[in-house]
């Protein structure tokens, strides 16, 4: 066996001085951080297939278009597959899945506050964005949406369980993950920035894949302030708890909301 990588020493495996460690000695290059770019577009247009052939095999007459308000469900297949790649990759480094969060259980109490405190300033930039691409796109600030009906447990899923895995995920994606590797890959921050604001934003556009070119420029649109917020947000505090922990308590909410409320007024 050959000697141990030498960015395992050090205190925090995902640290700028950790990654450059790697970098210099060969253990990170490019390969890992472009394959997981677009990963979660790639993820989600294959189980939004998966959920689609259901569809078809039940004889709907358009299971695309069917299997579209189940993304709250079928999410959680975009996660296992991004999960996935990332704990082959960071392997690959010589570090845990879970070294891209920085868990410290003594600032537990102190990060679930600071992301309850984040999500006013992150509706912000969300409801923003939606609102100057629905003007720019549709000459509304309340441009359509695709939230339908799904059944009760479907629903509750969606509320309960989905944004929690959802929301850590895409932040160990995008935050955790690709900013800091492409900024020290790339030595330059706004280059970071502008590579994972820009893939993160454009996740939206495929989920779901509507094959709708003004649906998906305006779902690119409006996220594109909140992506930056968010990155920007992360190499200012360099924790990711409090983002995943506002960010699915956001999720959990749209899901109430444009779901589980109008069927729980229905019934």
């Amino acid at each position: 066996m050959g000697p141990a990588p030498p960015s395992l020493t050090g205190r925090d495996p995902n640290s700028s001085d950790a990654l450059r460690r790697r970098r210099d000695t060969g253990v990170l290059t490019w390969g890992g951080p472009a394959l997981m770019l677009p990963a979660r577009a790639a993820c989600a247009v294959g189980a939004q297939a998966l959920v689609a052939a259901v569809f078809a095999r039940r004889g709907s007459p358009a299971p695309w278009h069917a299997a579209e308000p189940w993304m709250p469900v079928y999410g959680t297949l975009i996660d296992a597959g991004c999960l996935t790649l990332l704990w082959r990759l960071t392997r690959r480094e010589g570090i845990g899945l879970f070294d891209l969060v920085g868990f410290d259980r003594t600032r537990l109490g102190h990060d679930i506050l600071l992301g309850l405190g984040l999500i006013p300033f992150s509706l912000v930039f969300i409801l923003g964005g939606i609102r100057v691409a629905g003007l720019l796109l549709y000459g509304t600030p309340t441009p359509p949406y695709l939230f339908a009906s799904l059944p009760l447990p479907a629903a509750l899923y969606g509320v309960l369980v989905f944004p929690f895995i959802w929301g850590l995920t895409e932040q160990m994606t995008y935050n955790g993950y690709l900013l800091p590797r492409f900024k020290v890959l790339g030595r330059s921050t706004s280059l970071a920035i502008a590579l994972v604001a820009f893939a993160w934003a454009a996740q939206h556009s495929f989920m779901p894949l509507t094959f709708d070119s003004k649906y998906m420029a305006f779902r690119l649109l409006s996220s594109m302030p909140n992506t930056v917020f968010q990155t920007l947000l992360y190499l200012r505090l360099r924790r990711l708890v409090p983002l995943a922990v506002g960010h699915s308590l956001m999720d959990g909410a749209s899901v109430f909301m444009g779901v589980l409320l109008p069927l729980l007024r229905a019934g």
